[in-house]
């Protein structure tokens, strides 16, 4: 029996393991750091209190119902004092007479409802909850969008990093091979020790470098781990290929791609200020309208000398119900000039609008005039890789014949891996233009 459970557990444990997902797509990315990462989790929390926020505001308009209960004990009764000549007309002058009233003992139980009937401040404010929940609404979204746009780009930085190495790795190799052929050389004779030291000064070199992208690619995954708000103790892969994005990107050109201003972050939300603004004018102008609102009010009361509320003795009721109105006169001028103060502010939020609209619509052609030019180094950064390629490798062969020194081969090599630093540092620069493109429209 217990080597049934084990046997269970174990496999509960293994499914459980497997179930932990280690390796992600770009798009698997960006799915599990909007489900994780916690600028995206505070947004959903803000979208629910303006949820609330919408009840609360609605039941400022429903019945308010209040019970109230009060108990005195009047440690002195309060004392009267009167002339006494109302009472006894033979009374000197100037005499007075004293007397208690009251009891020592009252209590009373109150019940009370208002209702709303109408209040200009009040619509106003349930139109206003309805819109603050869609402005939270839409910050989910800018949430979502900016965490895709930050994982995608730490992904992109992943990817480059990746590749980086595997280049270094194949020209590592190939002079790991020329190392070892010189040394031979060297060892018969056939090599001057000048030569084999600068190959294998040479191979430091590139073990150096590599040793240099590895970390890279680690503090690039670490980051990705940050954006995606993934565990940092847990391993962490990426499963697309440079090249496929390089391709996918190319394939859908921005350079070519309608966008819209709408969805712009900037634009969003000063157009979500403008309406702020028009709601504030509406709630300035309902100030010239009456309230309207309506009361009940029932009571017991009870008045003892003696603590016996609870025997059968009488109570006294007072039951109340009626409307009050408010009616705005006069504020010498004070609510028109409100009215007025707020207006300008909407009109400067359109005059705002329409500046950011142009700045938008240079921000796009500048960045895709600088996609076009960083598409255009990168080819041209591309071919010089495979041209430096080629001449070293033919270098490798000469050099193996002796019919190439190792100096010329060491510089070819330099030339090969500068060549390959500069075409890295293109296709940063082209998924950088990517990146800011998506974070301008929020894509």
């Amino acid at each position: 029996m217990n080597k049934t459970l084990a046997f269970v557990l174990m496999l509960i444990s293994a499914f459980s393991f497997a179930q932990e997902q280690t390796s992600f797509s770009l798009k698997e990315a960006e799915d599990y750091g909007i489900n994780n990462n916690e600028k995206v989790k505070n947004a959903l929390l803000d979208l629910e209190s303006a949820e609330k926020r919408i009840w609360e505001t609605t039941a400022i308009g429903l019945p308010q119902v209040k019970a109230e209960g009060n108990f005195q004990n009047l440690i002195d009764i309060p004392t009267q004092v009167v002339d006494a000549t109302l009472f006894n007309p033979l009374a000197p002058p100037g005499t007075v007479m004293e007397f208690q009233m009251g009891q020592k003992y009252s209590t009373s139980l109150t019940f009370n409802v208002n209702q709303l009937i109408f209040d200009g401040s009040y619509v106003v404010g349930l139109k206003f909850a309805k819109f603050w929940k869609k402005m939270n609404e839409n910050g989910v979204e800018r949430s979502k969008s900016e965490i895709r746009t930050m994982v995608r780009e730490a992904y992109y930085n992943v990817l480059v990093t990746k590749k980086n190495v595997e280049v270094l790795d194949s020209i590592l190799v190939a002079t790991e091979k020329l190392q070892q052929q010189t040394q031979v050389l060297f060892d018969n004779g056939f090599l001057l020790k000048e030569d084999a030291d600068q190959i294998k000064l040479t191979l430091n070199k590139i073990n150096t470098n590599k040793r240099t992208a590895e970390k890279q690619v680690e503090i690039a995954t670490n980051l990705l781990k940050l954006q995606m708000g993934y565990d940092f103790d847990q391993p962490l892969s990426v499963t697309d290929e440079l090249d496929k994005v390089l391709e996918e990107i190319l394939v859908e050109s921005p350079v070519q791609k309608q966008y819209s201003i709408q969805d712009n972050s900037n634009y969003q939300m000063l157009s979500e200020q403008k309406t702020l603004d028009e709601f504030n004018v509406m709630n300035e102008k309902a100030g010239y309208y009456p309230s309207v609102g309506a009361f009940f009010q029932h009571s017991q009361n009870a008045y003892r000398n003696e603590f016996d509320f609870f025997q059968d003795k009488p109570w006294y009721p007072t039951t109340i119900w009626g409307i009050g109105v408010q009616i705005p006169i006069t504020t010498s001028g004070m609510k028109v000039m409100k009215v007025q103060q707020a207006e300008i502010k909407v009109e400067q939020d359109a005059n705002n609008i329409q500046n950011l609209e142009r700045s938008i619509k240079f921000q796009e052609l500048q960045l895709k005039a600088q996609f076009q030019i960083a598409y255009d180094q990168m080819i041209i950064e591309k071919e010089n890789v495979e041209l430096a390629k080629f001449i070293y490798s033919q270098a490798l062969k000469k050099q193996t014949a002796g019919a190439v020194s190792s100096l010329e081969v060491t510089q070819l090599q330099n030339q090969l891996l500068q060549a390959q630093g500069v075409y890295i540092s293109s296709v940063l620069n082209l998924l950088d233009v990517k990146v800011q493109l998506d974070k301008l429209f929020n894509q």
